[in-house]
């Protein structure tokens, strides 16, 4: 074979290798799921978390609380209880639990479970608990905000700090954009999701702005979230709903 042609092919096989291993590379940190919760950590633990939330130049602080109550044999699967507390002091933002049972296969790093639930109950303070079809047609909102970014995923190169009572948390971040149209409603969401190994379902906090845009008015909505504390023996609020 002539030199310059041998040297030639040589060239393009590493700028072809490299390219290939880039690619590998970006396909393997290009995150599959946005979800707050992806992960399970064992029954009894639970986490709090403290909550800003800046509406109309109005501000407000409720408390979340997230916590897996036990476990139940349905539809074939093992699955978890899983529930989820928001609890203020505002007028305007209510006091709601939310009660789900999520197959446990259906946990994991890159998952979103929460849509997967086989059960999922809500009770807004005074009210009674009621059984839903789905949370995605009670609070589509809610939904979309635990569902995390869907539209221009990616990992951030820049690690976030995260302060808690225990210290701070280097925590990869997860970003994107995630919309939806609820008649002449159109909402827009700007997520940053800080997520950890070492903390309860990998989630350490996040950052989300929401857009609202009703017959041309506009609206935004910050809500920032970081983890306060987590432990074990989680308590059920509503143990009785069962499958």
């Amino acid at each position: 074979m002539d030199r310059r042609l041998f040297l030639n092919a040589v060239i393009r096989s590493l700028v072809l290798g490299s390219w290939l291993l880039a690619f590998d590379t970006a396909i393997a940190d290009e995150p599959k799921s946005g979800a707050l919760i992806q992960t399970l950590p064992k029954d009894g633990t639970w986490a709090e978390f403290n909550v800003n939330l800046k509406l109309n130049g109005q501000e407000a602080v409720p408390k979340w609380s997230l916590r897996s109550v036990g476990q139940a044999f349905h539809g074939g699967k093992q699955c978890r209880f899983l529930e989820m507390e928001q609890t203020c002091d505002h007028p305007q933002l209510a006091n709601v639990t939310w009660r789900l049972l999520i197959p446990e296969d259906e946990f994991g790093e890159g998952k979103d479970p929460v849509s997967k639930a086989a059960k999922c109950w809500v009770k807004y303070e005074p009210n009674e608990p009621e059984l839903l079809e789905s949370m995605q047609l009670k609070d589509p909102v809610f939904a979309m905000l635990l569902a995390g970014p869907k539209q221009n995923l990616k990992i951030e190169e820049a690690k976030e700090k995260v302060s808690w009572q225990q210290g701070d948390l280097e925590c990869s971040v997860i970003s994107g954009h995630n919309e939806i149209e609820l008649g002449n409603t159109k909402f827009g969401m700007t997520h940053r999701v800080f997520r950890h190994k070492d903390v309860p379902f990998g989630l350490a906090g996040m950052q989300q702005e929401l857009s609202l845009n009703f017959g041309g008015q506009k609206q935004l909505a910050v809500i920032k979230m970081t983890l306060k504390d987590h432990g074990e023996e989680a308590k059920a609020k509503l143990l009785d709903l069962q499958p």
